[in-house]
């Protein structure tokens, strides 16, 4: 691995140690950038000898030095993600624009789909400094053109509020909020119109097996109400890095 390599690595592991802060601040109000972070259990602050990503939930054992009380496992999952999602985009977009424009996206998605596993909200509160954080990096790098960057912001909430619409007379009860509508409208933007529709059906499909895995498994104690945002963010960052090959199998197919 090179220098450059490890440096990438590195900052996954410290983004993915901040974006647990967030997961856990903004659903409560808090603010993500000042205050010690404190077991939820015993209320100790922890030191930074044991807020190191990765490494001190190895070495605690996934437990509080204080109280022993478990360590949610979310928390080295999620600096997993990240930095394997990092290293994964820097080794296909290199240091560009490209680069990070789609980071942060897929940094976005990490939140916004952990907080609605975890609260089943997809926050206003995210998903606006989402979109202007696409807007902006846009803007300056021009990775995607803004009139199918439009379009596909268009395209992608005017789908997924069909889908809640007709879901709701089907079932005669709500099918998606309104936050799946707004976060399928912010990731029309960062995807285009050519690629979001793909996308959101690669975020169904996702939902859909793992329904049908937790009806074999639990049946009748299945949850009533299965948040669709992490689903969503699955479907957007598998987009990301095998969409063009999955597009390319499907022709190949038809051809």
């Amino acid at each position: 691995m090179k220098a450059l390599d490890i440096l990438i690595f590195m900052v996954g592991l410290v983004v993915g140690s901040f974006l647990n802060v967030c997961i856990v601040r903004i659903p409560e109000g808090k603010n993500i950038f000042w205050g010690r972070s404190k077991c939820p259990h015993c209320g100790h602050v922890i030191p930074w000898y044991d807020n190191i990503p990765l490494l001190s939930f190895i070495l605690l054992r996934g437990r509080c030095r204080y109280c022993k009380q478990k360590i949610s496992v979310l928390y080295p999952v999620v600096e997993l993600i990240t930095t394997i999602v990092t290293l994964a985009l820097f080794k296909k977009y290199g240091l560009s624009y490209s680069f990070l424009y789609y980071v942060v996206f897929a940094y976005f998605l990490i939140v916004l789909g952990i907080i609605d596993l975890k609260t089943k909200l997809l926050l206003n509160r995210i998903l606006l400094p989402m979109l202007i954080a696409g807007l902006m990096i846009n803007v300056i790098g021009q990775i995607v053109p803004f009139k199918d960057a439009l379009i596909g912001a268009v395209l992608g909430g005017a789908a997924m509020w069909l889908i809640a619409v007709l879901g709701t007379k089907i079932f005669n009860k709500e099918a998606l909020g309104m936050g799946d509508v707004k976060l399928a409208f912010v990731a029309g933007f960062f995807l285009g119109w050519k690629h979001i529709l793909i996308a959101l059906y690669l975020g169904f499909i996702f939902a859909f097996v793992t329904i049908i895995v937790l009806w074999l498994i639990y049946r009748k104690d299945i949850p009533k109400l299965i948040p669709m945002g992490p689903f969503l963010a699955m479907g957007f960052l598998f987009y990301l890095f095998y969409g063009q090959k999955l597009i390319q199998w499907y022709l190949g197919l038809i051809s």
